[in-house]
């Protein structure tokens, strides 16, 4: 992990954790193990050691004495949450993850080596921390969108597929449980913006302000999808009843053209004695002639109006 120097102006990693100087600035991030010497030697408040060791389901800020407790969501590339923990201080920053990701680590350490003026503050290593998880974010509401357009092509490649149904469902119950975890995290944000938090500067909290926007447009983003998949199930419902109408509008002009040929057929299968037509010579070239060409002439009117055929929906 790396402390920062006010005096020298440099950053150096650290190998294990040491309480900061006064002219230092530290950012840690421990594994489980190291968790409770860490909380021992910072003498945190009794609340905060508690809630710093497990973690919450709604994301929160709580301040003490001498330190503040931030509870935070970030998410994997399952669309899973992982929650996180920042215990801020006077000259320190403690992150503790749910779930251990190098990524995080990475990508901090990336930051606050290429320019050490990025550990100044402890609310400049705040906001860099939170950042990441905003943008982690979006960068997941840039997938979601690709999930929903796929799932809209295939409602009309297949709309009779039960898949795109399911999938809908799952996405939008998906989507309200982020949200209802975002929510709470903006007014994470916009405590630490709006109000005196005793961790951050005047500089920092401009960078703040950013990331406030940024969690506004998560949970429009999140309010948009889930009307798309409203929108997306309700199409698939219409084009399958598109489609149902379709094939009983055939099956019903066809048994309308055969109507000719039943009528014919069964007047003419009647068991009277005398029916002059029975004996004629062309009597049954007649019948037939009779059938086919009513039905080809109420098919033919059919296609003239537009109801069958290629000038359908014209």
């Amino acid at each position: 992990m790396l402390v920062f120097n006010s005096t020298t102006n440099q950053v150096h990693h650290i190998q294990s954790f040491v309480v900061p100087n006064d002219d230092e600035i530290l950012w840690y991030s421990p594994s489980s193990d190291q968790l409770e010497s860490i909380v021992t030697k910072l003498n945190i408040h009794t609340h905060a050691k508690q809630c710093f060791l497990k973690f919450s389901n709604i994301p929160k800020v709580n301040e003490y004495a001498n330190e503040a407790l931030l509870s935070l969501t970030s998410m994997d590339r399952n669309y899973d949450i992982e929650r996180i923990n920042i215990l801020v201080g006077k000259n320190y920053v403690i992150t503790y993850e749910e779930k251990a990701r190098q990524h995080l680590n990475d990508t901090l350490s990336k930051l606050f080596s290429e320019d050490p003026n990025r550990m100044s503050h402890t609310g400049h290593i705040l906001f860099h921390i939170i950042n990441t998880i905003s943008v982690n974010y979006l960068s997941t509401i840039d997938e979601i969108a690709d999930e929903i357009l796929s799932i809209e092509k295939d409602v009309f490649k297949d709309p009779f597929e039960n898949r795109i149904g399911k999938s809908a469902y799952r996405w939008k119950s998906k989507l309200h449980e982020l949200r209802q975890i975002i929510e709470p995290q903006e007014s994470v944000i916009k405590e630490i913006v709006s109000k005196e938090f005793p961790y951050t500067n005047d500089d920092s909290t401009f960078y703040f302000q950013d990331i406030e926007s940024d969690y506004e447009r998560i949970i429009s983003a999140f309010d948009t999808f889930k009307e798309n998949l409203v929108s997306i199930y309700n199409l698939q419902m219409s084009l399958k009843a598109d489609h149902t109408n379709a094939i009983m509008k055939t099956l019903t002009l066809v048994s309308v053209i055969f109507i000719p040929m039943t009528f014919v057929a069964g007047l003419y299968g009647m068991n009277f004695e005398h029916m002059p037509e029975l004996s004629w010579r062309y009597g049954y070239a007649v019948a037939l002639s009779v059938m086919f060409g009513g039905g080809f002439m109420i098919a033919l009117f059919f296609r003239m109006k537009g109801w069958w055929g290629k000038n359908e929906g014209k």
